[in-house]
């Protein structure tokens, strides 16, 4: 009986403690590639970055995939370029063997009821992952927990 009323207690306070979290829609946005090769990279949905990084990173609100459940919206914008082969070649040849591409994104948390912009974030890295996960960072302490 007693095992029976802890679980209890725990599934509702596990439940209790979910719905106190912001409820968070990710909008699928594509990377733009502005890179001068012919062949440009596949697009990449930065969204689902944003999605991803804020399940690893443990960013206390809820990712739910339907907007209109949602407390606030997640937008972005992206870009990423990757270097010039030339490029490349020089960048080796004086010892710099910093990345290739740049990833660039812009990215807002909107309020749905007031559309009242909570928090924006600009990010420069060398990838779409890092981009999303120093956004996650920067969400919880920058914004979350000052609220």
């Amino acid at each position: 009986m007693m095992q029976s009323v802890l679980v209890t207690l725990m599934l509702f306070s596990s439940a209790a403690s979910a719905q106190d979290k912001p409820r968070v829609f990710v909008e699928a946005s594509e990377t733009v590639d502005s890179s001068n090769s012919r062949d440009k990279a596949k697009q990449l949905d930065f969204g689902t970055a944003l999605s991803a990084a804020l399940v690893k990173k443990k960013v206390p609100v809820m990712v739910v995939t339907d907007k209109s459940k949602s407390d606030w919206t997640i937008i972005s914008t992206s870009s990423q370029k990757e270097a010039s082969t030339g490029t490349k070649i020089a960048k080796l040849a004086f010892g710099n063997f910093s990345g290739n591409t740049k990833f660039e994104g812009t990215i807002q948390v909107v309020d749905n009821e007031s559309s009242e912009i909570l928090f924006a974030y600009n990010v420069k890295k060398g990838n779409f992952q890092s981009a999303a996960e120093a956004f996650a960072k920067h969400f919880i302490n920058d914004f979350l927990k000052k609220r």
